[in-house]
């Protein structure tokens, strides 16, 4: 699974387009489903390790709805799950364990102060969720991630988050991790 995940994000990556208007900002209603991929490694190093993700039933959906050029905030839900006998902060699991997660970010689109670029959204987000690790637990999130749009409606989108957990040392599991998601976009 982990190699049609890396294929699929070379494929898309190597895609090109010719430069039109793909963005539109009025009544922006944007759906994506997906998948994701979830570590809790105890790193707190976003790209170490890497082969180390949960990856059971790693499905990502999400609603976004963006009112202006620049900003939109989307409601997300992902599931996922770890075997039994992976490794969290250091110590191996001794059951199988479910992740659940739902989050609402506030997403700023500042492509326009790079370079104009029609075909590609780049964003930042901040926001809070409510996730499942063995037990429940609240987070502050930090996302980056970027859009890229192959026509005015279908597009793909990479995203990172950084989920900082509420009293992370009073939970084994539902603590600290950082989220991946590859989804395809679909604008309404």
């Amino acid at each position: 699974m982990k190699k049609v995940f890396i294929c699929l994000l070379i494929s898309i990556m190597a895609y090109t387009v010719q430069a039109q208007r793909f963005n539109s900002y009025e009544n922006n209603w944007k759906i994506s489903a997906g998948l994701n991929a979830v570590g809790s490694l105890g790193t707190r190093n976003p790209v170490e390790r890497l082969d180390e993700f949960g990856f059971r039933f790693p499905l990502a959906f999400a609603v976004e709805r963006q009112w202006s050029k620049e900003l939109a905030l989307e409601q997300d839900i992902t599931f996922n799950g770890f075997k039994s006998g992976q490794i969290f902060d250091n110590v191996a699991s001794d059951k199988k364990i479910a992740y659940f997660s739902t989050n609402t970010t506030l997403k700023w689109y500042f492509t326009d102060y790079l370079f104009d670029a029609e075909w590609l959204d780049l964003y930042v987000g901040g926001g809070v969720g409510l996730f499942y690790m063995d037990d429940f637990n609240t987070s502050a999130n930090l996302s980056a991630g970027a859009q890229y749009w192959f026509n005015q409606n279908f597009g793909v989108k990479l995203q990172s988050t950084g989920k900082f957990a509420a009293n992370p040392k009073n939970h084994r599991y539902a603590n600290n991790h950082f989220q991946y998601v590859l989804a395809a976009v679909f604008r309404l």
